[in-house]
């Protein structure tokens, strides 16, 4: 049996455990594991508020398939799209603090971001804004985020 198959079965027990029945279906993208769940009905139990039971749903994945393999497993677990709309809105948030920190020509921060979404805040303004610079401080949930302009040379004003 293929990786595919056992997350999907995993992933289809787990869920059937916890009482929900969504369309499941497993494609691998440049090696990252795509967990596709399809519901008309349980979409917002799923996600959870800003996403935080996906996040936790996935987290637990992955431990049991490290269990499994022995190895880490990428997946990224999607409902209902749900990721592709959470890409955008934060691409958007992005994008406005960007523009914001190079028109008053200062840092900003911002606060109360998943690891995945300050990843895509970074990987947004270092594809779009070669003149910015963004970086993470902080432990845990205090982990905020900073983007500042780059100087002439390259350094952080």
């Amino acid at each position: 049996m293929d990786k595919k198959q056992i997350i999907t079965e995993k992933i289809t027990k787990i869920l059937h455990e916890l009482g929900f029945t969504p369309e499941i279906s497993v494609e691998e993208t440049d090696g990252v594991f795509q967990v596709l769940l399809k519901t008309d009905t349980e979409a917002s139990l799923l996600i959870g508020h800003f996403g935080e039971t996906l996040s936790s749903l996935q987290r637990v994945m992955e431990a049991i398939l490290f269990k499994s393999f022995n190895e880490l497993v990428p997946i990224l677990i999607n409902v209902n799209d749900y990721r592709e709309k959470q890409k955008e809105r934060i691409e958007n948030l992005a994008k406005n603090i960007a523009e914001r920190t190079l028109s008053q020509q200062k840092i900003s921060t911002l606060s109360a971001f998943s690891s995945y979404e300050r990843k895509l805040i970074h990987e947004y303004i270092s594809a779009n804004y070669p003149n910015l610079q963004s970086y993470s401080e902080g432990m845990g949930r205090d982990r905020k985020i900073f983007i500042k302009i780059k100087s002439e040379d390259n350094e952080i004003v």
